[in-house]
């Protein structure tokens, strides 16, 4: 606990100026060009895989980075969060 309260405290004393113009144009709503799907593994951060700023993903993380397919009425057979997640940023974003 005491290594994520250091971290954030230090974002907010050396890094945070940096994005300030960017978190208020995110404040006013986000577009993001792509969905990205990817596993809940710590190691996994896409952000920094895909080169990406705040704002550029829409990112949906589960174990495993699998979406249960749909049921042929187009339902989801599986947890709703995934086809949500799915959903929003296809008819949202």
């Amino acid at each position: 606990m005491r290594n994520l309260l250091m971290g954030l405290l230090e974002f907010r004393e050396q890094s945070r100026h940096v994005y300030l113009d960017r978190f208020r144009e995110l404040s006013e709503g986000q577009s993001p060009d792509t969905l990205f799907i990817a596993c809940s593994d710590s190691r996994v951060v896409p952000s920094l895989l895909a080169s990406a700023e705040p704002g550029e993903l829409f990112t949906m993380r589960n174990v495993g980075n699998l979406i249960p397919p749909a049921e042929d009425d187009g339902t989801s057979s599986g947890d709703l969060s995934e086809a949500s997640a799915i959903e929003y940023a296809a008819s949202v974003l």
